[in-house]
Formats: structure tokens, C-alpha cells, sequence
């Protein structure tokens, strides 16, 4: 994927490791992908993989560990807003 021009040291910002992994995923099994080597979270009842974009992120990888195994989607929108999700993916 060829940049454009948001990168930090060298590391794509908007480029995360897959799109959503399924809609149908409950809430329950995102809760236990709360660590750093299997972070999901869901975001607008999809469920998104961000394990290979925690170190990527512009926050810090703090920021999305926070919020591992949960639902950010309120969180996400305050803190993004008017950005879809999909353009962070590939």
C-alpha cells in the first residue's frame, strides 16, 4: 500500500492489519482479546483485529490497549470524528 504521507517514523498510520473480522461476533468473545498480543475491539457492531496496529497507533499503543476487548464505538466517533473506520483499513 503506498502512503500518503501520514506516517510516523517511517510506519503507516492508516494501514491496520485486516477489516472487520465479522459482524456476528458477541461482545462476550471481544472481551477476552484484551492484551497486547490479541487486542480486538469492536466499533459500530463490527469486530476489528488491531493486534498488528497497536504499536502503529498515533496515541500510543496505550491508547488502543485501554480499550481492548471492548465496544469504543462512542469513543471512537468523539475522538475521530466524521471518520469511517474502513479508511484506517486496507
Amino acid at each position: 500500500m503506498a502512503s500518503n504521507g501520514s506516517s510516523m517514523g517511517g510506519k503507516d498510520l492508516h494501514r491496520a492489519p485486516t477489516a472487520a473480522i465479522s459482524k456476528s461476533i458477541p461482545l462476550s468473545e471481544v472481551n477476552r482479546h484484551c492484551i497486547p498480543a490479541d487486542c480486538w475491539v469492536a466499533i459500530d457492531d463490527k469486530v476489528y483485529d488491531l493486534t498488528e496496529f497497536v504499536d502503529r497507533h498515533p496515541g500510543g499503543p496505550t491508547t488502543v490497549l485501554n480499550s481492548a476487548g471492548k465496544d469504543v464505538t462512542k469513543m471512537f466517533h468523539e475522538i475521530h470524528r466524521g471518520v469511517k473506520i474502513d479508511q484506517y483499513l486496507r
